[in-house]
């Protein structure tokens, strides 16, 4: 199942081929680009209510992070739950009153000790979150 965050859409930029839309999340700013055909073809606006999809496996986590990244999307928050599985653990991160999990590897959860009450950052590139608008 895919992380939900719900918000409003506060701008929107249209190249040719691609749009960029900026999703105000409880006051966190998130960064998506879409193909414009998507952006025309849901009548996306500025104001719209929007849910921001974003997978598991597309969530990157940072512990200590500082420096500057591509990524645009960046959420702290505080590791709440783990659940490990054979290979991939499932890791459960509180930002703003909402949960978001990532997935990540076994090697990787313990090489950065990873652990609950940890404060992490979740980092998830633009091109990766998908937008859904109800009609």
């Amino acid at each position: 199942m895919a992380n939900r965050l719900c918000g409003t859409i506060v701008s929107i930029t249209q190249g040719q081929i691609h749009a960029h839309v900026q999703i105000l999340w409880k006051e966190m700013p998130l960064s998506v680009i879409i193909t414009r055909a998507s952006c025309d073809d849901m009548h996306l606006a500025v104001g719209d209510a929007i849910s921001v999809l974003i997978k598991g496996t597309d969530i990157m986590l940072a512990k200590s992070f500082s420096g500057m990244l591509s990524a645009r999307n960046r959420v702290k928050g505080v590791v709440k739950e783990i659940i490990q599985g054979d290979v991939l653990s499932k890791v459960f991160v509180e930002s703003r009153g909402d949960m978001v999990h990532a997935i990540v590897t076994n090697t990787s959860l313990k090489d950065m000790d990873i652990c609950n009450g940890d404060e992490v950052t979740a980092i998830v590139k633009s091109t990766e979150l998908i937008l859904s608008k109800e009609i």
